[in-house]
C-alpha cells in the first residue's frame, strides 16, 4: 500500500515547516495533546512512539519512562524542531530517537510495555504493516493508543456526538469537539460520500482499521477525542 507515500510525506513536512513559524504553535500543541495527557501520564516502563516526530508527548510522561521515538522523516532533526522539542518537553523524559519506518521496527519481539501512534497512520506507507510491527514489539498485556485523522464516523458516532454537544450547551460546559464537523455538515458529507481528507493523508476507514487490528490486539476502548478517532488497545 503506497498510495503516493513520498508525495504525502513531502506535503506533511512542508506543513510542519510552516507550523514552526506560527506564533501560537505551542498553544496549538497543548490543545491537541490535552485529551491524551492523562493517558500519557499513566505510562510506565519502555514506551515506543511510532511516528513520534519531535517526541512532544514526553511533556506529559513521568520522567523515568524509557521513551523511544521512531520516525523516518528528517525534518525532526532540524535545529528548529530540536529547539522546540527541548523546550516543549520540559521535565519529561529525553527521547531516544530512532530513524526507521513504522513498517520495519529495529527491535526484538516483546520489547515494550506500551506503544503510541498519534496522528501517524494516515501518513505511513502501509498502516496494516505498521500495526503488525507495533504488536510484534509489544509485551503481552501491553497497552497502545492509536489516534487517526479524517476517519469517517458512523451514524451512531454522529448521533452520540450530537447528544454530547447538546449536553455541553445545556450545562454551560466547554470542551473539545468529539468530531470536528458540525453534525449537520457531517451528515451531509456522509450522504454525499464526500468526507473531507487532507491531501497529505491516506484515507483509512474504520472497517479496515478493525480488520487490521483484529489478529493482534484486543480493543479496550473506541472513542472520539479532540476530533479524532481514538483506539485504546491491549496485546493479548
Amino acid at each position: 500500500m503506497n498510495s503516493g507515500y513520498h508525495s504525502r510525506l513531502g506535503l506533511m513536512e512542508d506543513w510542519y515547516g510552516d507550523f514552526l513559524r506560527a506564533e501560537d504553535r505551542e498553544e496549538v500543541l497543548l490543545r491537541d495533546f490535552e485529551p491524551h495527557a492523562a493517558y500519557l501520564g499513566m505510562l510506565r516502563g519502555q514506551v515506543i512512539d511510532i511516528g513520534g516526530g519531535a517526541g512532544l508527548p514526553a511533556r506529559f510522561m513521568k520522567a523515568d519512562v524509557a521513551y523511544v521515538v521512531v520516525d523516518p522523516s528528517k525534518i525532526w532533526s532540524s535545529p528548529e524542531w530540536f529547539e522546540l522539542g527541548e523546550r516543549f518537553r520540559q521535565l519529561g523524559p529525553k527521547p531516544n530517537f530512532v530513524d526507521a519506518p513504522g513498517e520495519q521496527l529495529p527491535f526484538p519481539d516483546g520489547d515494550f510495555d506500551a506503544a503510541l501512534s498519534l496522528w501517524t497512520l494516515n501518513h505511513v506507507r502501509d498502516p496494516a504493516a505498521c500495526l503488525r510491527e507495533m504488536a510484534r514489539v509489544m509485551k503481552r498485556g501491553a497497552s497502545a493508543r492509536l489516534v487517526l485523522e479524517d476517519v469517517e464516523p458512523s451514524w451512531m458516532d454522529l448521533l452520540g456526538d450530537g447528544f454530547q454537544r447538546v449536553g455541553r450547551r445545556l450545562s454551560g460546559r466547554h470542551g473539545q469537539a468529539g468530531i470536528h464537523l458540525h453534525p449537520l455538515s457531517a451528515a451531509a458529507a456522509k450522504i454525499r460520500r464526500t468526507w473531507p481528507l487532507q491531501e497529505d493523508h491516506l484515507r483509512i476507514s474504520d472497517t479496515d482499521l478493525r480488520r487490521w487490528l483484529r489478529p493482534h490486539f484486543r480493543i479496550r476502548r473506541r472513542s472520539w477525542l479532540g476530533g479524532c478517532l481514538t483506539y485504546d488497545l491491549e496485546k493479548p
